[in-house]
């Protein structure tokens, strides 16, 4: 009984350290990346789109997104609803949303057809791949 009671306490022993070593490693790759204080610069503005034959607007100033009606805040006292830019991709795009949330909007300042527009991407599921929709200056 002893013996057993040995192997258990040294089996504890054993996961709590190799659990605590996975943990311990480094910076993983989103605690690298810049977290914005303000919308950057080429970001800013109202810009329109057509997702899926539906208009849809947003609009983005210093520190609030407005998409569809509704405005975030980088200001808001309430953590879960605060906007954030969380971060700029290898690729290039910015990386908007709640600061709490696991599902940002990526951005991309790019020109397309000679405009200045902000290119983005959604999964389409039928077609099994991304999709890329550009917001147009209004």
């Amino acid at each position: 009984m002893k013996k057993q009671m040995k192997r258990w306490l040294m089996l504890g022993i054993v996961a709590l350290t190799v659990l605590v070593g996975l943990n311990w490693g480094g910076q993983t790759a989103n605690a690298k990346m810049k977290t914005y204080r303000a919308v950057p610069t080429a970001l800013r503005g109202s810009w329109y789109t057509t997702h899926w034959g539906k208009p849809s607007y947003l609009k983005l100033t210093k520190y609030t997104e407005t998409q569809t009606g509704s405005t975030l805040s980088m200001k808001t006292k309430n953590a879960d609803y605060r906007f954030c830019v969380k971060g700029k991709t290898k690729a290039g795009y910015y990386m908007l949303g709640l600061a709490s949330g696991d599902m940002p909007q990526r951005l991309k300042p790019v020109k397309h057809h000679g405009k200045k527009a902000l290119k983005t991407y959604a999964f389409d599921p039928i077609k099994n791949k991304n999709i890329h929709f550009y917001y147009y200056k209004r």
